[in-house]
């Protein structure tokens, strides 16, 4: 059986992860989903992430139909024991993870590199948590206008017609 593994933070779980995890199961038996901590996703990616807590993304991450089990608070780093351990044939890394940087790729990555098991799978998806994000920002401001205007007629609608005219008097 070959086993294999993927890493990452798995925040607000989305269709670009959907179809690097379809790719990833496409090349071994069992797939393994290793989901970091908040600490250590806030630790590398900034202080507004994760969006989701663990619990959030760990339920998130078990119900993709591509996922045979998840490891919880999975290391940043791979290491042979690990590797081991876990009986592991493959380290795979999307194509269009968030860490760019060479060196850092080489310390986390080093030990799968060495016995000659990591891969980088090329992401099927350029949708990403960014993508969500900008879409939000978008909608937010279209939608806020939105409410803005009629709120303004609303008001408008209501001055003209409570202000002006005494409705409570009887006729």
């Amino acid at each position: 059986m070959r086993i294999a593994y993927i890493d990452g933070g798995w925040d607000m779980f989305h269709a670009g992860h959907i179809s690097i995890l379809a790719k990833a199961k496409e090349m071994c038996d069992y797939l393994i989903v290793g989901i970091h901590s908040d600490t250590l996703i806030n630790k590398h990616r900034g202080t507004n992430l994760p969006i989701m807590n663990l619990h959030e993304r760990v339920l998130s991450v078990l119900g993709c139909k591509f996922v045979d089990d998840v490891l919880i608070d999975s290391p940043y780093v791979i290491n042979k024991e690990m590797i081991a351990s876990l009986k592991i044939c493959a380290v795979f890394r999307g194509s269009s993870g968030q860490v760019s940087d060479e060196v850092e790729l080489k310390t986390r990555f080093k030990d799968a590199m060495e016995a000659g098991i990591y891969r980088i799978v090329t992401s099927p998806s350029v949708f990403e948590l960014s993508t969500i994000v900008e879409r939000i920002t978008e909608n937010q401001t279209f939608f806020q206008t939105k409410i803005d205007k009629k709120k303004k007629k609303e008001d408008e609608y209501y001055d003209l017609k409570y202000s002006k005219t005494d409705h409570f008097k009887k006729k």
